[in-house]
């Protein structure tokens, strides 16, 4: 007979005891923030809810975040909570951009549990919209998303900052294979505890279903060995051009891949302005390897998609090639070896071939129907052309009822899916309306899919963590199979060995950071303390509310208000308006006229306008097609003319720092309200008030306030005499006649 946990948080028999779920939360209690990593099926959600039911009745007062990547995975954990948790409904909320920031704020304020995506939560943050002060728990849903950019890092980052008592849990079912990417993880989430488990673990064998693996392997023809063989005639001529030039090291067509080509245009592009002076065919260099990537991605489709997705893409070059939009692009339509791949293409396609995964797909799911009508089927392809083609071919099939599923993203013509439709979807592939759907990695990553008994690989990935996301699919509750469909010979092949060879690597670092205790050192737990007098305030025009800069400003310790500024991007003192531009956005103002309008309003409003330009100096001079002698004149003319500092930071941490430090030159130890006399748009009414009194003579932000916060409001401050007016501090008698002047004095218009 099941048992089920016990909690005054739980409702009654909604969760089954199990005993290493009941550890799991137990250690994460005793040991601080902690990454869980396991399989999809052993219930990282309800182990989630635990702890949150832990966390609540420990402190009462406080509220639990779970944070996942898309609305969808929010809503479904909105229901697990209420599902498993004695709360009220209205009690649980959700909270992503679809949500206006006012209803954001008010949901925040009354709710006990939010689930969120983290990039509602991190804009909420920045505007002041939300605190994060009084959570007792985040739940980092899918952590292996937290590395780089991605709003996790900002969210965790504030969480540690500011929160009373933070507690951390992050759940997913890998977070890379390699030490490195699983520190960084680790360092971005302040974790101090690693948790494993697999299916093969004793504690957990009960609660799992065997998975059964089959490839079946199909031979490409002669004909798309022979496309192959030109693409790849064509890409060796490229090597040996970028080799001769000192940049490439080989011709082997293992470099050919995306990953390979990618990291040898970031090694020319960082060496661009160097060697440029030292062999101008560095620029051809550049163009090379954009054509690389494009018939290296040519060569992907032909080997693991077929012909009518390498006729389509082939077709799309033609149009670029026409247009002239792409120097690349006219280079590969005039080679004979792309000519002569284009024209077997055309012929195949006319004759109606296609890969031969194809016919072995549509073999599989009518054997599968065949002996289990019932079945559920998911096919993963990962790209959405090939996606809506084998929706067409498989609806033909006798039996097959079948499905396209995607994100709510366009590419293209091809049409994204809305939350609604997804949501449809999984409800009738649910009810039995359709029996296959063909996913694209929406499906990958935790969104509530019902119990499938059979996954299909189109193609193989690389990717560990796609690879044990796309088969935990199956197998959650009855014995699972998994299909990989595999081209003999080509990266399908490769690309299945790297993710294996990935998966055991990431489970041989995971145990060996815990038995040796090699997590990233967490410096920044300890509390941070600003005292209020000594925090910088900086205001952010609204279209910087997401840039790495204003995320900085905030780690940084600086108050940050974003609002809509007529002008300059970062507001720091009565005096400095400071406008950041990027290397690129600088050449395209410039061009466009928006630069001199722009000096122009600064000079207007602020005694001491900056402009910083963002990213390497020299690339002025080479990303786009303008005379030098013009970019220097117009540097020249900015500085002499207009007398504002052109001034250059490497990137936007950078960038932050110079904001920061120069904002608190101006601000520590002196009068720190900074003028808001920098638009009408966008402002509260209370800062629309201080506004018109700053406009009186002799009358700073202080002093604005001050009068406001004696006399209530601007009509009290019309009606005052001299002497009342004197009563508030720093109001002296020859202040006080000019400001009475002002309301009193007749109005003449001037003669013109």
């Amino acid at each position: 007979m099941a048992s089920f946990v016990n909690h005054p948080l739980i409702r009654p028999e909604t969760i089954e005891t199990r005993l290493y779920q009941e550890l799991l939360v137990a250690r994460v209690a005793e040991k601080g923030n902690s990454l869980i990593v396991a399989p999809t099926a052993l219930g990282k959600t309800v182990i989630a809810v635990m702890l949150a039911a832990h966390k609540l009745q420990e402190n009462p007062g406080t509220k639990i975040l779970f944070l996942a990547p898309t609305k969808p995975l929010a809503v479904q954990h909105q229901k697990s909570f209420i599902k498993f948790m004695t709360l009220n409904e209205e009690e649980v909320a959700v909270l992503t951009g679809t949500l206006n920031a006012k209803d954001r704020e008010e949901v925040w304020k009354k709710s006990r549990i939010i689930t969120a995506t983290p990039q509602a939560i991190e804009n909420d943050i920045i505007t002041g919209k939300i605190s994060l002060k009084d959570v007792g728990l985040v739940i980092f849903d899918e952590a292996h998303r937290a590395v780089k950019d991605y709003s996790y890092v900002f969210v965790a980052k504030n969480y540690i900052k500011y929160a009373d008592k933070p507690s951390i849990l992050a759940l997913t079912a890998s977070p890379g294979s390699s030490e490195e990417k699983i520190q960084d993880v680790c360092r971005n989430l302040f974790i101090q505890n690693v948790e494993i488990k697999t299916a093969k673990d004793e504690d957990v064998k009960e609660y799992t279903n065997d998975i059964e693996f089959q490839f079946e392997v199909v031979e490409l023809p002669p004909k798309f060995m022979q496309i192959k063989r030109e693409l790849e005639i064509f890409m060796k001529e490229q090597m040996l051009f970028l080799k001769k030039l000192g940049f490439a090291h080989s011709i082997n067509s293992k470099f050919f891949g995306k990953r390979q080509l990618i990291e040898l245009q970031a090694g020319i592009r960082r060496n661009l302005v160097q060697k440029a002076k030292e062999n101008p065919q560095v620029y051809l260099a550049v163009s090379r390897v954009a054509t690389l990537l494009k018939i290296s991605h040519a060569h992907t489709l032909l080997e693991t998609q077929g012909i009518p997705a390498l006729s389509d893409y082939f077709k799309k070059l033609k149009s670029e090639s026409d247009s002239k939009s792409s120097k690349a692009v006219s280079f590969i339509m005039k080679h004979e070896s792309i000519l002569e791949a284009i024209e077997i293409t055309n012929e195949l396609s006319k004759q109606g071939i296609d890969h031969p995964k194809l016919e072995r797909l549509k073999h599989i799911l009518q054997k599968q129907f065949a002996e289990n009508p019932e079945s559920r089927v998911l096919v993963f392809n990962h790209y959405r052309g090939s996606i809506r083609y084998l929706e067409k071919f498989l609806a033909k099939c006798e039996g097959i009822n079948a499905k396209r599923f995607v994100g709510q993203a366009d590419k293209g013509e091809d049409k994204g899916l809305s939350q609604k439709e997804q949501i449809q979807i999984l409800d009738e592939f649910r009810q039995g309306k359709y029996n296959t759907l063909i996913c694209s990695s929406v499906a990958e990553e935790g969104l509530d899919i019902p119990s499938v008994d059979l996954v299909v690989f189109y193609e193989t990935t690389p990717s560990e963590i796609r690879h044990i996301q796309r088969r935990g699919r199956t197998g959650r509750f009855g014995k699972g199979k998994v299909v990989l469909l595999i081209a003999k010979g080509t990266r399908d092949e490769a690309f299945y060995y790297v993710s294996q060879n990935k998966e055991r690597q990431m489970h041989r670092t995971l145990s060996d950071m815990k038995s040796e205790n090699t997590l990233p050192k967490q410096q920044t737990l300890i509390k941070f303390i600003n005292e209020v007098k000594d925090q910088i305030l900086i205001y952010a025009d609204h279209r910087e509310q997401a840039s790495s800069v204003t995320k900085t400003l905030i780690d940084m310790g600086a108050m940050v208000k974003v609002k809509q500024l007529e002008v300059g991007d970062f507001i720091i003192s009565d005096d400095i308006a400071i406008e950041r531009k990027t290397v690129e956005d600088f050449l395209s103002s410039m061009l466009d006229g928006r630069l001199m309008n722009q000096l122009i309003k600064m000079k207007e409003n602020y005694a001491s306008p900056l402009v910083l330009v963002e990213g390497n100096q020299e690339d002025l001079f080479v990303m786009r097609n303008i005379h030098r002698n013009a970019i220097i004149g117009m540097l020249t003319s900015i500085a002499i003319n207009y007398k504002v500092p052109v001034l250059f930071t490497k990137d936007a941490n950078e960038t932050a720092d110079f904001i920061f430090v120069t904002a608190k030159r101006e601000q520590l130890g002196s009068d720190k309200d900074i003028r808001l006399r920098v638009g009408r748009k966008g402002f509260t009414l209370n800062e629309q008030q201080r506004f018109v009194v700053e406009s009186l003579p002799m009358v700073g932000p202080t002093m604005a306030k001050a009068l406001l916060k004696n006399f209530k409001s601007i009509k009290a401050i019309v009606d005052a005499s001299e002497d009342e007016l004197q009563e508030v501090e720093k109001m002296g008698p020859k202040k006080a006649k000019q400001i009475l002047n002002v309301f009193r004095a007749k109005y003449e218009e001037e003669e013109k």
